[in-house]
């Protein structure tokens, strides 16, 4: 049995084993020894190895290193409107590190200069201000107790992070354009996919899972990337998923990183190459083959906040009308 940590159980990044040969065998025998079922798995995986040849001699080298850029933040001892400095320095150095690099931030004056001074570039801001009644054109809100609360309310319902307490607490907020009654709605859709697709991976020959891991996919508590890459990754080899976890502070959100083994360090080379070659949105964030504390070789797949809802469910509709 093993042991989970919501921690990052990383102490160490390993170097990169050649792959290029090793990804063309796997594409090779997958596309020979592919099961005729049309599962739901397998559609994912169609979905998620598209072009994977193609791709595969381009991403050596695409991802861009932000968690650690915390404690580099010169920003205003206050937001503009209240907010204490320490409270914005945590949500900028998330903001930074978990928030995905495509999508737009919208922030009121202090927050946003203090998350242009932590790296985050200037086209990816969306200025708010005072009074706004529309929609944002953002992807993400940064709000405060003391600024935007009901606007974030009607058009960012989704807390996906947040930081301090009582009026100095800021939120980071994805938005919805149906507003509040749409989100909950595709929430409650995408959770019963989630765990449809959790359930069915539990039965998965090719994988292995810790009684929490295990728990968490019946919970419906893992994110819709995470679960397409599972699919993926085991359509040719066995792996044991040590953990999934999340760095998302003050928020229930489904989990986007995971620890997957496997026997073989070779195994796991071959993992990281078809999951560094997939499209958005199931090109995750960070992946790499990392050393355990407890000395093992694991490959670590975190995906970028905000958590996607719908994406099972055009796959689940398929295998519906294919039975």
């Amino acid at each position: 049995m093993w042991v989970r940590s919501n921690d990052r159980p990383v102490t160490s990044v390993l170097p990169e084993p050649s792959w290029g040969r090793v990804l063309a065998t796997t594409v090779k025998l997958w596309l020979l020894r592919r099961p005729t079922a049309r599962r739901w798995l397998l559609a994912a995986a169609f979905l998620a190895l598209a072009v994977v040849a193609a791709a595969a001699l381009l991403v050596s080298g695409v991802f861009t290193q932000t968690a650690d850029r915390a404690g580099r933040v010169r920003a205003p001892a206050d937001t503009g409107q209240g907010t204490p400095l320490a409270a914005q320095q945590e949500a900028v150095a998330w903001i930074a590190g978990q928030v995905s690099n495509a999508a737009m931030v919208g922030c009121y004056a202090g927050m946003c200069a203090a998350l242009q001074a932590q790296g985050v570039p200037a086209g990816r801001l969306v200025p708010l201000q005072p009074g706004t009644a529309g929609p944002p054109r953002a992807d993400v809100v940064v709000t405060s107790a003391s600024a935007g609360r009901q606007f974030a309310d009607r058009y960012a319902p989704a807390l996906i992070a947040s930081f301090g307490s009582g009026r100095s607490r800021i939120e980071v907020r994805a938005t919805e354009p149906g507003g509040a009654v749409a989100y909950r709605a595709a929430l409650q859709t995408d959770l019963g996919a989630r765990k449809s697709a959790g359930a069915q991976l539990l039965r998965n020959r090719h994988l292995r899972f810790t009684p929490a891991a295990a728990a968490q996919l019946l919970a419906g508590q893992v994110d819709s990337r995470l679960l397409a890459t599972l699919a993926v990754v085991s359509s040719q080899y066995q792996f044991r998923v040590t953990s999934f976890s999340d760095a998302a502070p003050g928020a229930q959100v489904p989990l986007r990183q995971m620890t997957i083994s496997a026997d073989r360090t070779a195994d796991l080379a071959a993992a990281l190459a078809m999951v560094r070659a997939q499209n958005p949105p199931y090109l995750p964030a960070h992946a790499a083959i990392v050393r355990l504390d407890t000395g093992q070789t694991a490959l670590s797949i975190e995906f970028a906040a905000p958590s996607p809802l719908g994406l099972l469910t055009p796959v689940l509709t398929v295998q519906r009308e294919v039975k």
